[in-house]
């Protein structure tokens, strides 16, 4: 059995990882080993690269084979145009900063593959066509995808949707119509494979 972690840096995709029936049974027919404990929340990009360190010594005690960092992939030109927008909020840049971090001599987080997942959750979900979300495009394309999945259910707050959703949600589906979910589930299976 393939020993699994996640660091995510938000609470809808902490509920997903935990409590989705699909993602559970996926995890099964791989063979992948996904305790609770090794699914960690950094609350946030920039805190992610703040306490990259001890997040990874918290998931290297589990002795896990693999972690995944999931990241949600902001759209960088509306966030130039945004006069609040800060370099240290892209995920870009952070993914450089994890990078620096996880090859530093003096700490290495030993036998771990990092795998960075780079787009919103909420695409997963548009993605996934017997949800029913009504929109035009690629799902991966859209800026801010949660306004959609909000709407539909009346509500911006990202743990009450994802409540929702967690049981119909299905990665194979998602998969067919959003790159990054294909690039999740094709490297769950090379894990299983190994």
């Amino acid at each position: 059995m393939v020993k699994i972690g996640f660091i995510v840096e938000g609470n809808s995709d902490v509920i997903l990882l935990k409590n989705s029936k699909n993602l559970k049974y996926i995890f099964d027919k791989y063979n992948l080993d996904v305790k609770d404990d090794c699914i960690l929340n950094a609350r946030g990009k920039f805190n992610l690269k703040k306490h990259y360190i001890s997040l990874n010594k918290k998931l290297e005690k589990k002795e896990l084979n693999h972690v995944f960092i999931m990241l949600d992939q902001d759209d960088k030109e509306e966030q130039k145009k945004n006069k609040k927008y800060k370099p240290k909020d892209c995920p870009l840049v952070v993914i450089d900063e994890i990078i620096k971090y996880r090859d530093n001599k003096n700490y290495k987080f030993k036998n771990v593959t990092f795998i960075i997942m780079t787009r919103e959750l909420e695409a997963w979900f548009l993605a996934d066509e017997k949800l029913g979300f009504d929109f035009e495009g690629n799902p991966e394309e859209i800026l801010n995808p949660s306004k959609l999945v909000g709407k539909k259910f009346k509500s911006s707050n990202h743990i009450i949707y994802t409540n929702k959703l967690k049981d119909k949600f299905s990665l194979v589906r998602a998969s067919k119509n959003a790159p990054s979910a294909k690039r999740f589930l094709e490297k769950l299976q090379e894990l299983s494979n190994k």
